[in-house]
């Protein structure tokens, strides 16, 4: 459901039984099944994930909350001061001394109104999502009773802390909504706060009552970085169908990429409804009950990050002389301001913050220098179409429910809950299906047209991904998505599969047909993943050309990568320059000779024991791929294209300067990949086998945690520089090596037989936050030693083996 709104104001141990009497008082009117209360129950198998059983679906979220919050106390309770725009108020003004981070994001949520939005909408929410929402909330609240009481423990980032608070069920929904909105709105949080009709320092907040300040220091904003992904946001999805596996059935491979810590990070669980809902899988913290991505009795799915856009910048044209008056069609509109007020804790006490935010019925000012000035001639807004979207909890929910296809395709004809997100899902039939039914602007053929031969609306969108288009016309200004029946999608009974690239080639021997351009490129070069991921289907499978389970979770664990191609082009390019130096352009004069031999011993993979990996990784990310490769780029054969590494001294420099940064950070050009990859938990560093996203690897990982959000999000270690451009190397290696923030997370394969559903899984960074959880580290340490998945137990008799604790909640209902 959308609800549109254009006024903007502001240890393996045995099994283990106790009882927690939990009382929530406030129900704002749903009726649970017309019972007084209800006992719900949480079971925790092996490896910590939880097993909720309730009787309805307050009870489900209620459990699901209270479990979670064992789990994520501190992230939980985070993320709600975040969205309530109270950071400031309660940490004061800086995360790090002088960067005014809790400043800029509470006036950020306090211009966006997520929560506000959400309090508008949430009469008109179904009551599923309002089930779920105020059992959720109350689950998090006698969690949070219990841990008063001594009963539970928070996490150490949020022990005793003040901003540790019950919430309501508006802050829950408010929750995910803003997940929806990261890589768009969120993403435009200095522009809100920057923008102003003046010039110079005009923008910046001030006191309400100055006493001894008259204006707050916040020169310390932050850039608007528009070029840079908010990460490597991804994943890779498999679903196969029945002439391409075994048995005739359907498998999922289910790889998202996602951040190890903070709000983004997975959770896995498995709900049941008694007569309703029996699912199993991971979900975001935060989500309220259903899982994300997961299986129920006949259907299992996945989804990857779409590449489309959700959100658009128009430009208005402003009245001569007034920065205040916007032309729409053919009528001058004054732009709306209202005054926005924030708390900052101070060492006098809490000091009142006011800014004004600048508005117009198109959508929020944005402001930026160099991208979207606001001068004499025009001003800049955003419109977002996942602002207002609140039918993702009913849209999962449906899916979990979903006993066949065709009641999982009417899901996206019912709801408009996908977000951000590719779809992928196989039946117990052999049937697949693929959709990217994420929310994306309907644009005017003319908008669309504007878009592709506009120079600066073009060259904008090519390299930021942003449609920037005039506002001075109704025309241009989208009011609606894209409707399912209109998005790209393919049934097929091979597979269909995506790794982040476009729609286009879900399954190249059907490519799809062009859409709109806010999909994601078309007919483009695809990423090195994409292309080894396409490699895989083909060249994985055993001799029958089909695959079966083993197969698969095989696959998904290789941790070889498209980049192994390039090895027998390095071994000509080392042929070619023998016993030479390139000392007049490198900083430690590595031997070709020596360069080679390390490279020879590159097995073509990232194992834990593969040599050479990092010196390979390294070599990859300084190539140009538009440039560097003798057969060019071919829309006819995109998967084999480009290819064959040019021979010239420029791609032996390079190979060096690789080299040369090994030599910087201090490891041997022959060092294994498990000596450089790891993965820091509490005090134990962990040997961490998988490849990059950059080399083509399917499994990959990355330093990057700029999807971690939190207030105590991990600090990312400074990478050596390059040698010629005295820059920090983009793979993030530093004398420590390179340690992992972000990558394959949820890991799961799904088949079927005449049993249901069959199915194994894999948390890596394990399933809780809490350090003295016997679950903080061990499937991350599983991980790092087996490279292999574990049965999940999704029937009654499969949980009894696996059993490891058991708690009663008593709901009660008022």
């Amino acid at each position: 459901m959308k609800v549109l709104r254009i006024m903007l104001p502001l240890s393996i141990i045995l099994p283990v039984t106790f009882q927690v009497d939990a009382q929530h008082s406030e129900r704002h009117g749903v009726d649970i099944n017309g019972k007084k209360n209800e006992w719900v129950t949480v079971k925790r198998s092996q490896y910590g994930m939880a097993h909720i059983e309730a009787d309805s679906l307050y009870g489900l979220a209620y459990g699901n909350a209270y479990a979670q919050a064992q789990d994520h106390s501190c992230i939980l309770a985070d993320g709600y001061l975040r969205v309530q725009g109270q950071r400031a108020e309660y940490l004061g003004a800086h995360n790090q001394p002088g960067d005014n981070r809790h400043v800029l994001s509470d006036f950020g949520y306090k211009i966006l109104d997520i929560r506000g939005r959400t309090e508008q909408a949430y009469a008109s929410l179904s009551s599923n999502t309002k089930q779920l929402a105020e059992g959720f909330a109350a689950g998090y609240n006698a969690f949070l009773s219990a841990a008063d009481k001594g009963k539970e423990v928070l996490g150490s980032e949020c022990q005793n802390a003040s901003w540790v608070k019950p919430i309501e069920a508006i802050d829950v929904v408010a929750g995910i909504l803003d997940l929806g909105v990261q890589n768009s709105s969120v993403r435009m949080i200095p522009a809100y706060v920057k923008a102003h009709p003046l010039e110079g320092d005009e923008w910046r907040p001030t006191l309400v009552k100055p006493t001894e300040l008259t204006a707050w220091n916040i020169n310390n904003y932050g850039p608007l970085d528009l070029e840079s992904p908010l990460q490597t946001q991804g994943s890779n999805g498999w679903a196969l169908g029945k002439n391409k596996t075994e048995n005739g059935r359907g498998i999922v491979l289910a790889n998202p990429h996602f951040p190890f810590n903070g709000n983004f990070r997975f959770w896995a669980n498995h709900a049941k409804v008694k007569g309703e809902l029996d699912v199993m899988g991971a979900s975001i913290i935060g989500f309220p009950g259903p899982v994300n991505v997961g299986f129920n009795q006949n259907l299992a799915w996945t989804h990857t990050y779409s590449s489309a856009s959700h959100a658009v910048v128009y430009r208005l044209s402003l009245k001569p002389g007034d920065r205040l008056s916007y032309e729409l069609d053919g009528q001058w509109q004054p732009i709306k301001q209202q005054d926005v007020v924030i708390n900052v804790q101070t060492e006098a006490g809490i000091q009142k913050l006011s800014k004004t935010l600048f508005y117009t019925d198109v959508g929020i000012i944005v402001e930026d220098e160099r991208r979207f000035p606001w001068d004499d001639e025009f001003v800049y807004v955003i419109k977002d179409t996942n602002l207002d979207s609140f039918d993702a909890i009913d849209h999962w929910l449906a899916m979990n429910k979903a006993s066949n296809m065709q009641a999982f395709k009417k899901t996206f004809s019912t709801f408009d809950g996908m977000l951000f997100n590719n779809t992928l899902v196989a039946d117990n039939h052999g049937e697949t299906f693929y959709v990217d039914d994420s929310n994306v602007p309907l644009l005017s053929d003319k908008a669309i047209n504007f878009l592709k031969t506009d120079p600066m609306s073009s060259q904008v969108f090519a390299s930021t991904g942003i449609a920037l288009l005039p506002g001075n016309k109704s025309e241009f200004i989208f009011q609606d998505e894209i409707a399912f029946a209109d998005a790209p999608q393919l049934q097929h009974s091979d597979y269909v599969q995506n790794s982040n690239n476009s729609y286009w080639l879900t399954n190249p021997q059907q490519p799809l047909a062009e859409n709109s351009p806010l999909y994601g490129k078309f007919s483009t070069e695809q990423s090195l993943r994409t292309r080894h991921s396409i490699h895989m289907l083909s060249e994985r499978a055993g001799e029958d050309k089909k695959f079966n389970v083993h197969e698969v979770e095989r696959a998904l664990f290789d941790n070889s990568t498209f980049a192994a191609h390039f090895k027998s082009d390095i071994a000509q390019l080392c042929t070619a320059f023998s016993a030479q130096d390139l000392a007049e352009s490198t900083v430690k004069q590595s031997s070709v000779d020596a360069v080679c031999r390390a490279v020879s011993l590159w097995d073509g993979k990232f194992n834990s024991t593969s040599k050479a990996a990092h010196l390979i990784n390294e070599f990859v990310y300084l190539l140009d791929f538009e440039r560097d490769f003798n057969v060019k780029f071919d829309a006819a054969n995109p998967v084999a294209t480009p290819r064959e590494l040019a021979v010239s001294a420029d791609m032996l420099k390079r190979l060096v300067i690789a080299a040369d940064i090994v030599h910087e950070a201090g490891y041997s050009l022959t060092a294994m990949w498990g000596e450089v990859q790891y993965l820091q938990k509490g005090t134990k560093r962990i040997s961490w086998p998988g490849p990059t996203h950059n080399v083509g690897g399917f499994n990959i990982y990355a330093p990057g945690n700029r999807m971690d959000i939190t207030t105590f999000a991990k600090p990312v270690k400074a990478a050596v520089l390059n040698p010629l451009t005295e820059k920090e190397t983009w793979s993030g290696l530093n004398k420590e090596g390179v340690e992992v923030h972000f990558g394959s997370s949820w890991m799961m394969v799904v088949g079927f037989d005449d049993n249901g559903p069959q199915a194994r899984g894999l948390l890596t960074f394990s399933q809780s936050t809490l350090e003295s959880s016997p679950h903080f580290a061990d499937q991350s340490v599983f991980y790092g030693k087996q490279q292999k998945l574990v049965d999940l137990p999704y029937t009654k008799e499969a949980l009894a083996k696996q059993l490891k604790s058991k708690i009663k909640l008593k709901v009660k209902k008022d």
